[in-house]
């Protein structure tokens, strides 16, 4: 399977409309929300943050997705890089997808964007494991870990 890697901002550069690219971004929302579980404000930071900087050509929020030529949707990476943090908010994978490299596109492809190798992730305390491989594929340090917010 041939995965494409892209941003919203990249589409928009290319002319896609405003209205799609917002109809893009809630899909790639959607296909996260099972996160909600873990940041119970996770939805209205994505509507009043994430989806409406993604959307402002000299924002510093992006959308990264990952898709196959037809299309479907296989894993999203919300970012964000300012002049305090250069941050990979959101990582995710679908569970068809896991174990293809799409993980490790999303990274490189966030990495890009971000402008470092080093980014800032949380993580759930609980899903150290699954995301171990990419933590020392990458070097990563763990500097903090969050409690599950129940």
């Amino acid at each position: 399977m041939e995965i494409v890697v892209e941003t919203i901002k990249q589409l928009l550069s290319k002319g896609i409309s405003k209205e799609n690219a917002q109809k893009l971004c809630v899909e790639l929302y959607d296909l996260t929300e099972i996160l909600n579980e873990d940041y119970p404000k996770r939805k209205s930071w994505f509507y009043q943050k994430q989806l409406p900087e993604t959307l402002l050509e000299n924002s510093e929020r992006d959308i990264i997705f990952a898709r196959d030529k037809e299309n479907n949707i296989y894993g999203t990476a919300f970012v964000k890089k300012d002049e305090n943090e250069k941050k990979i908010c959101t990582l995710f994978v679908s569970e068809q997808a896991r174990g293809l490299g799409v993980g490790t596109k999303l990274v490189e492809k966030s990495m890009e964007v971000l402008g470092t190798t080093q980014p800032m992730i949380t993580l759930a305390d609980y899903k150290l494991l699954m995301f171990e491989g990419i933590i020392k594929k990458y070097g990563w340090k763990q500097t903090q870990v969050v409690k599950r917010f129940i």
